[in-house]
């Protein structure tokens, strides 16, 4: 038998503000069930893992061990960096080559690292 991925889980202070910045992300909303205060909220892309963000009273501590890469599915790596990052994500490092190779860490509004790839 073997086990395949429900959901990532994201534990942050306010859930549903989270899921509507990766709605914007991922481009699929969350679910219509979800209200601002509520203790979790999950967005359900047709063909991806389920999100799920889930309230806890602690603050984030120190990197990720686990994180989510994206690639673009359209524009190119520049253009999805410069749009996350106006969807209120922030740059942590960059680590882009001339050659089009490479990655961005940014950060999610809670402070959980995510990558940007170039291939």
């Amino acid at each position: 038998m073997t086990s395949f991925i429900r959901n990532i889980a994201f534990d942050c202070a306010d859930p549903y503000a989270l899921a509507v910045f990766w709605a914007g992300v991922v481009g699929h909303p969350v679910h219509p069930d979800a209200r601002p205060g509520d203790e979790e909220a999950v967005i359900e892309p047709p063909d991806g893992p389920r999100l799920y963000f889930q309230a806890v009273a602690e603050e984030k501590a120190g990197k990720n061990r686990v994180h989510v890469c994206l690639r673009s599915n359209d524009q190119g790596r520049d253009h999805e960096i410069d749009r996350l990052l106006a969807l209120g994500a922030t740059m942590q490092a960059d680590h882009r080559t001339p050659d089009g190779a490479g990655w961005v860490v940014l950060l999610d509004p809670a402070g959980n690292e995510f990558c940007v790839t170039g291939r």
